[in-house]
């Protein structure tokens, strides 16, 4: 099963993920459905839309269960 997590903060670098200052990250999840979270990271982009430093990734991840 894969599962999906919003994670947000602000970065050194907004294009890079690995520049997120983990003092400011926020994370949200997991999600089942895809455009579940990207449309939660798409809500939390626009609300800090003033903040050029601030960005929301939708980070997929696999989870097997037994």
């Amino acid at each position: 099963m894969i599962n999906y997590s919003v994670i947000e903060g602000t970065h050194k670098n907004p294009n890079e993920i690995n520049t997120l200052d983990e003092k400011t990250k926020k994370e949200y999840g997991p999600f089942a459905d895809k455009k579940e979270a990207e449309s939660l990271a798409k809500s939390l982009i626009q609300k800090n839309i003033d903040d050029f430093y601030h960005r929301a990734w939708v980070i997929e991840s696999n989870s097997f269960t037994k």
